[in-house]
């Protein structure tokens, strides 16, 4: 009950608990555009509010000297030791304490928008910024953080320049920096005898191959946990009890997300109309669509799709 009542921070409280202005795209009548930041400091204290978030967040922490360290993440406390990076899931109640002689961190936010339909399904199962279920912090050498360090900083120089096509190229890096926290953190599993399940893996493969969806002619025929527990010869309570584990979600919300996930793709970026959309992925009548997509991004898929165009003609 105690967790109900940890508030949840929004972009806008953000930059309003950090004395900035809040950026013109998170303002109401912007509609929901997608947003990025990053930035640099090196102040030696910090302490953050005990929230959950409506972002996503990535830190790259160092540190010299005395000093302590701590990051609240749920109903644990982890002791931080630079350098390491840090994925903070915004469903987690989170806060971060340190106290060093020296110390600098970069942090980058960003909201789904910016980075939705961009990373893979089992991906985002790997990594803890999207996965609740795992390990928030990845330990680095001197030669990663460096590494990493010159990836954020790339990514900074881009957002302070005038590059049309500079968030697509901080996408990219960001995407880079999401993909050495899986590599590095599954190699220090394996180091330790941890693995990743062969049957989540398994499931994981199946879903990707679904899509992208390119046609508008042939349905997708894998809809439902029963129908990956067939193909995958197992008892579909197994394959949720599974997937739920080392994921934190259930197997049909993955499958759902999926679905959701690649529909706004659909109505951004091709022609098609709502029955064609519908009937590639898996509906028999539109009407059934709308109420499904709606029920998940709370808008009917033809309101979204005049939003993202009104989106796309003000860039």
């Amino acid at each position: 009950m105690m967790n109900k009542m940890i508030p949840t921070e929004s972009l806008q409280d953000y930059y309003q608990r950090t004395g900035q202005a809040v950026p013109k795209e998170l303002l109401p009548v912007a509609g929901g555009a997608s947003h990025f930041s990053v930035r640099y400091t090196t102040a030696p204290t910090r302490k953050t509010p005990f929230n959950r978030r409506d972002y996503y967040k990535i830190c790259l922490s160092s540190a010299s000297g005395r000093g302590t360290g701590s990051l609240i993440y749920d109903d644990q406390e982890i002791q931080l030791h630079p350098p390491c990076l840090i994925f903070t899931h915004p469903s987690v109640p989170a806060s971060i304490e340190i106290s060093f002689t020296s110390a600098s961190r970069y942090g980058c936010i960003f909201n789904k928008q910016f980075i939705e339909s961009q990373i893979l399904p089992d991906v985002q199962y790997a990594s803890p910024l999207f996965n609740p279920a795992l390990y928030p912090i990845v330990k680095l050498t001197e030669e990663e953080r460096d590494r990493l360090h010159v990836y954020f900083g790339e990514m900074q120089r881009l957002q302070e320049s005038d590059y049309p096509f500079k968030w697509d190229m901080i996408r990219n890096i960001l995407q880079l920096i999401i993909h050495e926290g899986v590599r590095l953190q599954q190699s220090q599993l394996s180091q330790t005898g941890v693995v990743r399940d062969r049957l989540v893996n398994a499931f994981y493969t199946l879903l990707n191959q679904q899509f992208p969806v390119d046609s508008p002619e042939t349905s997708l025929k894998l809809l439902t946990p029963a129908h990956f527990a067939d193909q995958l010869h197992v008892h579909v309570n197994h394959l949720n009890s599974v997937v739920k584990k080392y994921s934190g979600k259930s197997t049909r919300t993955i499958i759902h997300e999926r679905i959701v996930t690649e529909a706004k793709a659909l109505l951004r970026n091709t022609s098609w109309n709502i029955a064609e959309i519908a009937y590639a992925l898996g509906f028999e009548y539109p009407s059934h669509f709308n109420k499904y997509f709606k029920q998940f991004a709370s808008v009917a898929p033809m309101e979204f799709r005049q939003q993202q165009a009104a989106v796309a003609g003000n860039i």
